[in-house]
């Protein structure tokens, strides 16, 4: 019987590379993660649409900044929007329309560009962010 060995490799050394993009494709938000290591032979990829995933975002956060963007009122991003890319609870969103809300760049330009669809009273579905639609 032939032994099997993994090395978990969780240190980052100098041949490790790492790669976050977060972009707008056909009007949703896209976030895609990777990650190699010419050394420990070691390669991994993940995606997904909508906001990605914490440890994701924070890389992101990390390397661009955040856009302190106002919530709610004339100028601010709609309460609806905010709460449902975001998932969060109605405590959070009172929280983000006293203190406003840090996004990401692309987050950022991905809000307001639905929040002024929502002001010319266009269909805003295509903005939930979450779900690819079935032609994709």
């Amino acid at each position: 019987m032939a032994d099997d060995h993994v090395m978990l490799h969780c240190e980052p050394c100098e041949d490790c590379v790492s790669e976050v993009v977060q972009r707008v494709t056909g009007g949703r938000l896209r976030w895609d993660s990777s990650s190699s290591c010419s050394r420990y032979v070691f390669q991994a990829c993940r995606g997904g649409w909508g906001v990605p995933p914490q440890d994701v975002r924070g890389l992101i956060i990390a390397d661009e900044g955040t856009v302190a963007l106002p919530v709610g009122g004339a100028h601010g991003i709609p309460l609806r929007l905010l709460r449902e890319l975001y998932g969060l609870s109605v405590a959070e969103v009172a929280a983000a329309r006293a203190t406003g809300w840090a996004a990401t760049p692309v987050e950022a330009a991905y809000l307001r560009s639905a929040a002024a669809a929502v002001g010319r009273g266009e269909d805003t579905d295509e903005f939930s962010g979450a779900r690819p639609s079935a032609s994709s």
